[in-house]
């Protein structure tokens, strides 16, 4: 895109996409009661007053707390499906709270003052976990992005934020890795597993697991009857292998540790080779201690085109994602992520593929999806949607003609992944149809 293109759409984003995709987040906790939750207050109890916390996806309840100085303990129980914390910030956190486990935030003494509490879990403070702890006669400070802005404070702040799209970053994921040949045709492919700092949206910055530095990983592409060879070094400071998710092979190349092969140590290096058999939009990541290494970055797609595919114009994987880096699309949260750019009349291929831990709803404003493939099958009946449902492990191919010209809203339909107080997050992009 050309730049003067670029700052044309950058210009009009911030309207288009926010008028087109809501104003704003009503909290979890509100949904829960079906009215805004009051501060809760303090119970002296021994030396300590205690308050009790409810959490979970994605949500504190109460949102507030009240307390007075001095020795403070509160009671959290996680009633979500997946780990949390409480942290007050600057203060002290709970450790890692798994679903349907409690634990206590114990301070010896806190002082008079406004105190911001989140779930350390990236995104999940962005997606609607944080509230605020009030010690003493101190007033309520702002850590909740547009709260107390006037309405046309909020619209400036929104727009800001939203006209950044596509904001740059270091680093991009799911990049074609070119196979060696070999001389009887067998593709090498060589994946390095590794610790990086990754960026994922400007100015934020967590570590992550990466093959060959980037997340996702590369993308592998392949043909039907290829003689293919994926070597893993493994350079993280844990064990790890590789599963093919959604390809046909031998037994001993499946990637499972004890079941199908010893966990490929840190140092060690590791050779899957099999022939591709069957089609479609499939996966490759960690099957060790999968529910840490996959969703910190041990992903990548493994695509083998079928020859009754449609010619499409855009052909672009998405890799959805979500954990301790946060709601992600490719790799990247909003404003960070990249827009699908198409000419008026293209057919589109949109390759959805679910790396993460939840379920997440993907939405095209302005145009239907056709879903013609699901798990690497193609359909014998497509069928049209304008939401398009993806589950952990499932990859969904849709086609989309681009029959409508401007810049259309594309995020996940679980809000709490793609706006919250600050504004729109995560699992948002936008197809440009010039």
């Amino acid at each position: 895109m050309s730049e003067v293109r670029r700052m044309a759409y950058g210009a009009v984003i911030g309207f288009l996409v926010a008028a087109s995709f809501g104003v704003g987040l009503i909290s979890m906790a509100a949904f829960k009661s079906g009215e805004p939750v009051a501060a809760a207050p303090a119970v002296a109890t021994g030396d300590a007053q205690l308050l009790h916390m409810e959490i979970g996806e994605l949500f504190l309840e109460p949102a507030d707390l009240s307390a007075e100085p001095g020795a403070l303990a509160i009671e959290v129980t996680n009633s979500g499906s997946v780990e949390h914390n409480l942290a007050i910030e600057g203060v002290g956190a709970t450790p890692m709270i798994p679903p349907g486990g409690a634990a206590t935030l114990e301070v010896d003494a806190i002082e008079t003052g406004s105190y911001e509490m989140l779930c350390e879990v990236a995104g999940h403070a962005d997606g609607g976990m944080r509230g605020t702890l009030l010690v003493g006669e101190a007033e309520a400070s702002d850590h909740e992005g547009m709260a107390g802005m006037t309405p046309e404070e909020m619209v400036a702040h929104d727009a800001e934020r939203t006209g950044s799209f596509p904001a740059e970053t270091e680093g991009r994921g799911g990049r074609p890795l070119d196979p060696e040949l070999r001389p009887n045709g067998t593709k090498v492919f060589e994946l390095t597993a590794e610790a990086i700092e990754w960026e994922v949206e400007p100015g934020k910055v967590f570590e992550a697991y990466a093959y060959n530095g980037q997340v996702p990983g590369p993308e592998i592409r392949a043909e039907l009857g290829d003689r293919v060879r994926i070597v893993l070094h493994n350079e993280l400071p844990e064990p790890t292998t590789i599963h093919l998710h959604g390809m046909t092979v031998p037994n001993d190349m499946d990637g499972v540790p004890v079941i199908n092969q010893d966990a490929v140590m840190p140092g060690e290096s590791y050779t899957y080779e099999f022939t591709v058999r069957n089609t479609g939009s499939n996966m490759y990541h960690s099957h060790f201690n999968a529910q840490k290494q996959v969703p910190m970055g041990l992903l990548g797609a493994f695509v083998v085109p079928d020859p009754d595919d449609p010619a499409v114009a855009v052909d672009t994987t998405m890799v959805l994602n979500d954990g301790p880096l946060g709601f992600s699309i490719n790799g990247k949260g909003f404003p960070a992520t990249e827009p699908i750019v198409a000419s008026e009349g293209d057919l589109i291929r949109i390759r959805y593929m679910n790396e993460g831990l939840q379920i997440h709803p993907m939405h095209l404003h302005g145009m239907p999806q056709e879903v013609v493939a699901l798990d690497g099958h193609i359909l014998a009946r497509p069928y049209t949607m304008d939401t398009v449902l993806v589950a952990p492990g499932q990859r969904v191919d849709v086609l989309v003609r681009a029959t409508e010209a401007g810049v259309w809203a594309f995020h996940c339909h679980v809000l709490t992944h793609a706006e919250g107080p600050d504004g729109m997050f995560g699992m948002v992009t936008a197809l440009i149809v010039d």
